[in-house]
């Protein structure tokens, strides 16, 4: 029997990806197989004739499977760009979005030189390590509960050779600050949503992703220890896009203003709130 060739595998995992409901069935396929095969997306294309080797074809009919019951992609391929970093990822954490990509901007436009920089609930380190990256001058700290998540953060930095120094701990109890800037991404989904979220999210960490009734049981306590963590400085908090009236009403109640800023998409996804 002939070997398989790249370009009839790839076309046929790419409709059958389609068929799982991934509309982007086929450049999907094209990234597990550039990155299971070594090559680049152009390589596919150049390439398109080469035989696969039994090994190879098993290899990637696993890859395939896998993301056709919905495993994210950043986790069988083992990495996830963010920002100008390439950030390894697994099972232990969130897969770093697009959106929070926006945010490094608006934090670092407010951070003095040599300011410290916290991030809570950093997850793979990624708004840490990109505000490390960015600004060397920052000394950046970055915290989760999760021991798993800080391996990998940990790793991460160690990688790409980023001094951010990193504390296991509930928010920011464990911590003393003063801190110029705090900044979180933290679990914003309420309890009620788990029906209707995308498959992916059934793979990734719960913890990383529900937090109560109303999505603000973990951005409630980090407002009322903001007096207390950064006092003069300013928080950059993401979440979801209908809860910025509420985590407006949270910060009034901590006697703290409060602005929403929007997404790229034109939704509410980031609020900045002062610390007076």
């Amino acid at each position: 029997m002939d070997a398989p060739i790249l370009r009839d595998l790839l076309a046929k995992s790419g409709a059958w990806l389609a068929t799982k409901g991934l509309t982007n069935g086929r450049r999907e396929a094209e990234w597990i197989f550039a990155e299971s095969l070594g090559l680049s997306r152009l390589d596919l294309y150049t390439r398109w004739d080469m035989p696969l080797e039994p090994t190879e074809v098993a290899k990637l009919r696993e890859r395939v499977a896998r993301r056709g019951r919905r495993e994210p992609l950043a986790y069988i391929i083992g990495t996830q760009p963010f920002a100008d970093l390439m950030l390894t990822v697994g099972p232990g954490v969130l897969v770093p979005r697009p959106e929070t990509e926006e945010l490094i901007p608006l934090v670092l436009a407010e951070a003095p030189f040599g300011t410290r920089l916290l991030d809570v609930g950093t997850g793979s380190g990624a708004i840490a390590l990109a505000c490390a990256k960015a600004r060397p001058d920052l000394r950046v700290e970055a915290t989760d509960v999760s021991a798993a998540a800080l391996a990998i953060a940990q790793g991460n930095a160690t990688r790409l050779g980023l001094g951010v120094t990193f504390h296991q701990g509930d928010l920011t109890r464990h911590l003393t600050g003063p801190y110029g800037v705090v900044v979180a991404n933290l679990p914003y989904i309420a309890e009620d949503e788990r029906g209707v979220c995308d498959p992916e999210l059934a793979f990734e960490p719960a913890e990383a992703l529900f937090a109560g009734v109303d999505g603000l049981d973990l951005i409630r306590p980090l407002l009322a220890d903001l007096r207390r963590m950064a006092p003069g400085g300013v928080a950059w908090l993401e979440h979801g896009w209908r809860q910025g009236a509420a985590i407006d009403a949270l910060a009034t109640t901590q006697g703290l203003t409060s602005r929403l800023v929007q997404d790229g998409a034109g939704k509410d996804r980031f609020t900045r709130v002062p610390v007076s």
